[in-house]
């Protein structure tokens, strides 16, 4: 008697493959594109809609002769297609290209802000928004530097000056950053901070707490704690992205240093950010 198992998709019958697992299998197709510069540049072009021939000569700079035959590589794997004398993703391609255009820009944005990235604490950003990090590539570092150590504090003041609003996350505060805010908050503007447990307690003794219990009675001002560790600074405002960092090799923040951008992209990440550790806050009770 043959026994049959009637369950063909049951845990028991299933295996957990790796990805490493997947690609040693796989590992062609999924060089195919990479190994290619016309390849990538070809899927990347496509991935904003279909174009002719023409065009992807002149995004990609190169003959047709040597055009040709990349296209007919990338129909063979069934990305790209013929559609009405244009070039198309095919939906397969669709699939493939957005995973290809991330993998771009986290090199790009990692590669243009190096040495940002590896002398700082990149773990304090929280990993669901390191995935993102992309997003951060029209930004630029801001630095103090020895003919000038207030380069980057005349930044933040121009954010705070320039802002319709202003949400901050930090676990650190100064007597100079503390004020520009009081004036921002007195100016009418709304302003939204959450601040680490430990800087909670710093900000209800002197000289904070007379700053913060001078601010009670404004609507516009509000102080969240963190449930969560901060290992950041930030402020997101309605035009402006800034992101400072512990360092790595001191674990002290690093005040001298920022990444500042103006790019939509950038200022939607960083409001994502900051909505997190909203989320799970709890309000401040002021003086």
């Amino acid at each position: 008697m043959i026994c049959v198992d009637r369950h063909p998709l049951s845990v028991r019958t299933m295996k957990e493959v790796s990805p490493l697992e997947i690609y040693n299998e796989y590992h062609d197709d999924v060089q195919a594109i990479f190994r290619s510069r016309l390849l990538t540049q070809v899927m990347i072009a496509l991935g904003s809609g279909s174009k002719p021939l023409s065009t992807l000569r002149d995004i990609t700079g190169s003959s047709s002769q040597a055009l040709i035959p990349k296209i007919r590589q990338l129909e063979g794997l069934h990305y790209v297609e013929s559609v009405k004398g244009d070039y198309a993703l095919t939906p397969m391609g669709r699939i493939v290209e957005p995973g290809i255009e991330r993998l771009v820009m986290v090199m790009g944005v990692l590669q243009r802000h190096r040495d940002f990235w590896v002398e700082h604490d990149i773990e304090g950003i929280p990993p669901e928004f390191l995935r993102g990090i992309q997003h951060l590539y029209n930004s630029k570092v801001v630095k103090d530097v020895e003919e000038n150590i207030f380069v980057v504090y005349a930044a933040f003041l121009t954010i705070l000056k320039e802002a319709s609003w202003i949400h901050g996350v930090s676990s650190i505060m100064s007597q100079v950053l503390a004020n520009a805010i009081k004036e921002a908050v007195q100016d009418g503007r709304p302003v939204e901070l959450i601040v680490s447990q430990k800087l909670a307690q710093t900000l209800t003794t002197g000289p904070y707490d007379t700053m913060l219990g001078s601010l009670k009675g404004h609507e516009n001002f509000k102080v969240y704690v963190s449930t969560s560790p901060i290992r950041l600074g930030m402020t997101v405002t309605d035009r402006y992205l800034s992101l400072g960092l512990y360092r790595h090799d001191a674990g002290t923040y690093d005040a001298a240093t920022d990444l500042i951008s103006t790019d939509v992209a950038a200022i939607s990440w960083g409001e994502r950010l900051f909505q997190h550790y909203r989320a799970d806050a709890r309000p401040l009770e002021l003086p």
